[in-house]
């Protein structure tokens, strides 16, 4: 298993690489010169920081120092919105807190299903129970799809699963036993 910090640098790896992409997307759709604005610029560290925790959060379900730094997070983040009496968020972000705790280490977490849903449950959803559209969360989404699924690939887990779908439509190939002619 990867540590901590190769985690790390493969989230941030793909965050930059994410980025990019993002913005050569949005370049080409000619929606890119409302980001390039000093204003604008804070949004980029959000983006890195996003996609750094997304590549740890896998690791949530267990002792470990993405849970320690996650919990930290998410209790001052939660306080913030108690404090600013945003109770739908509040209540939103202690779900999501609660829910790693439901299954084993490197069980649910570890799952393409999950690097879609777990980001959807923080930027998605929000969104749909607002009944609004922020282009922001959108990216912020897709940062941290790219970003979960570092840490898969550094884990090995999206390979295995790639393998079981290939078994699914192919088949599995047996050994030729040494010697034999085709």
């Amino acid at each position: 298993m990867a540590l901590f910090r190769r985690h790390l640098w493969g989230g941030f790896v793909a965050t930059i690489i994410t980025i990019i992409l993002v913005g050569a997307g949005l370049w080409w759709m000619g929606a890119l010169g409302p980001y390039l604005t000093l204003e604008e610029s804070p949004k980029l560290v959000i983006l890195i920081c996003v996609g750094l925790l997304s590549a740890c959060f896998p690791d949530v379900d267990t002792e470990s120092k993405s849970q320690r730094l996650f919990y930290r997070l998410l209790i001052m983040v939660d306080l913030w919105f108690l404090l600013e009496r945003n109770y739908k968020a509040a209540a939103l972000l202690g779900f999501g807190a609660m829910v790693p705790l439901l299954g084993k280490h490197h069980r649910w977490t570890h799952t393409w299903l999950a690097m879609l849903l777990v980001p959807a449950l923080f930027f998605l959803v929000p969104m749909y129970l607002n009944q609004t559209m922020h282009d922001f969360l959108v990216i912020c989404y897709i940062i941290s799809v790219a970003a979960y699924a570092s840490h898969l690939v550094l884990d090995g887990y999206i390979g295995k699963t790639f393998k079981s779908i290939k078994h699914l439509f192919i088949g599995r190939e047996s050994p030729r036993p040494t010697g034999s002619k085709r």
